[in-house]
């Protein structure tokens, strides 16, 4: 094969079929080999009877396959619209596309006018993940089309008729207060972070993100009054403020004051049954910590981390107080609604609340 200036196509002649090919890249997709390099996506056209013919098929290959079809990979779109669409976004919502995105990493070096809705469809099929993975995956890929319809990268948007799949629905199971008891009791390590999950209701990516910095102290009818102010998950989370009870709040207090970290519940490294540092707690990690501490506690039934979540609305459901101050203590979905409902609510009447929690 003879090649031309880099990216200009190929001509060659096929000795088997007696005939010249006209060949152009048209995309990369993720290697499967060890050296990492990437792998060309072609496309050829051949069965010409002189060379002549053949470079005269790859010039207008060349200048754009067909006129209207832009040259611009699907990742360089990503990066543009990320760029324009970050400041609009909490910063946990944009991690939620860019993971979503990921799944679609055989398209990422394709020109996003030759990708078809299929080819999308197949990335979602392979999918492992769940239906809200799915879901956001539906939406990130709308948004991207959207950005290239903007910018003239295509002419239509195959996004509509993604299907998500049918998965099955499941209800986590919360704690018991039996449960609860058993880990209060516990002297496993991390058992008091389960403990303390129970009664601050965060989600697990939130709860392990907490920082020191973000505990208050403020005197309600002169008695101290101690929050968290949070808000990493969604819109509706933004500056979310969090009671603490006065069930964990010994166990709090007493973190703060743990040296070598900013984070409220950090993971412990040790090295040689010696402890080294305090790192930041990965939610992966922690899942396996639960299972562990589950199974010495005997705890029965499918339950999770997220679990302590539900756990916490059980006890927000009995406690007494205005059903929109526990709205506001959990965080709503829907920003809009929490918004113009729940942000208002005085930090006494949250306390209220919390103080009925059992």
């Amino acid at each position: 094969m003879r090649t031309r200036g880099n990216k200009q196509g190929s001509v060659y002649y096929r000795k088997d079929r007696k005939a010249y090919v006209a060949q152009i890249v048209v995309g990369w997709r993720p290697p499967n080999k060890q050296d990492g390099s990437m792998i060309p996506i072609k496309k050829t056209l051949g069965g010409f009877k002189t060379k002549k013919e053949a470079l005269k098929v790859l010039n207008k290959l060349l200048n754009g396959e067909t006129a209207s079809e832009s040259k611009v990979f699907l990742n360089d779109v990503f990066e543009a619209w990320k760029k324009f669409y970050e400041s609009r976004v909490a910063p946990k919502t944009l991690k939620g596309y860019e993971q979503a995105y990921n799944y679609f990493s055989d398209l990422k070096y394709r020109r996003i006018s030759t990708i078809t809705a299929n080819e999308l469809q197949s990335c979602m099929d392979k999918c492992p993940k769940g239906k809200r993975t799915h879901q956001v995956m539906k939406v990130i890929a709308g948004l991207l089309w959207a950005y290239a319809l903007d910018c003239g990268y295509v002419q239509k948007d195959i996004t509509n008729n993604l299907y998500i799949g049918k998965h099955k629905t499941t209800k986590r199971e919360p704690l018991t207060l039996e449960d609860i008891k058993l880990i209060k009791e516990s002297n496993i390590r991390y058992s008091d972070y389960i403990y303390c999950m129970c009664y601050l209701g965060f989600r697990p990516g939130e709860f392990f993100e907490i920082k020191k910095s973000q505990v208050f102290q403020k005197a309600v009818n002169n008695e101290p009054v101690y929050y968290i102010v949070e808000g990493i998950k969604t819109e509706a989370g933004i500056n979310r403020t969090v009671i603490i009870p006065q069930q964990i709040i010994n166990i709090v207090l007493e973190r703060l004051w743990i040296p070598g970290t900013e984070y409220l519940f950090p993971f412990y490294y040790f090295r040689n049954n010696k402890l080294i540092e305090f790192r930041k707690m990965k939610v992966n990690y922690f899942d396996q910590v639960f299972k562990s501490i589950k199974l010495q506690l005997g705890i029965e039934g499918e339950k999770v981390p997220y679990s302590t979540r539900h756990s916490y609305a059980d006890k927000l459901k009995h406690a007494d107080g205005d059903v929109r101050d526990k709205a506001r203590l959990i965080g709503h979905s829907d920003y809009n609604f929490t918004r113009s409902q729940y942000q208002s609510s005085p930090l006494e009447d949250l306390k209220a609340v919390v103080d009925t929690i059992k």
